[in-house]
């Protein structure tokens, strides 16, 4: 009982920090909020023997720091880096694959890395699902604080994606149409 309550500690640290990195303006703070935070998510998942989604947030980690240098220096992502984001959670499925449970940080896993590369309704139609997916996933689990995170940040992957992509184009269609 004291390690899930230790894990769900550590990880309302780690989706405090993701979630004040959803807020930053500047591309590169939030991915040094999102590295840190879901370095705590992960170990927070390690505690509670979690290994699939343990290994699919450190997986974040390394993504994260690679965007963070690679954003400095670069405006586009090459193909083989996009498929190595798509085939390295796979790899790591069939390794700790153990329960069809896996299966869903898997799908996180795939979906995370391409949301931080895009842009826009992109970025967040991405990043909502890569969230809805582990909020069953942490509920089974036991991780209870990373459910009630999952759920806040899907309310407001949503609301922005109300905000900023279905109302501001119906605004910007309305105006055409004048």
């Amino acid at each position: 009982m004291l390690i899930k309550i230790i894990s769900n500690i550590i990880n309302c640290i780690g989706s405090t920090l993701n979630m004040i990195g959803v807020n930053v303006k500047d591309k590169s703070k939030v991915l040094i909020f999102f590295i840190f935070g879901n370095l705590c998510v992960a170990i927070a998942l390690g505690l509670l023997n979690a290994k699939a989604g343990m290994f699919v947030q450190l997986t974040f980690v390394v993504e994260t720091i690679i965007n963070y240098f690679w954003d400095k220096k670069n405006d586009k992502y090459p193909i083989w880096m996009i498929l190595l984001y798509v085939i390295i959670p796979c790899i790591l499925l069939i390794i700790t694959f153990d329960s069809v449970w896996n299966i869903l940080p898997l799908i996180g896993g795939i979906v995370f890395p391409l949301a931080l590369l895009s842009k826009g309704f992109k970025l967040r139609f991405l990043n909502f699902i890569s969230v809805v997916v582990w909020i069953p996933y942490n509920f089974h689990v036991g991780q209870y604080v990373g459910t009630i995170s999952c759920i806040i940040f899907a309310i407001m992957n949503a609301i922005a994606i109300i905000r900023l992509d279905i109302i501001k184009r119906k605004d910007e269609l309305e105006g055409i149409e004048k």
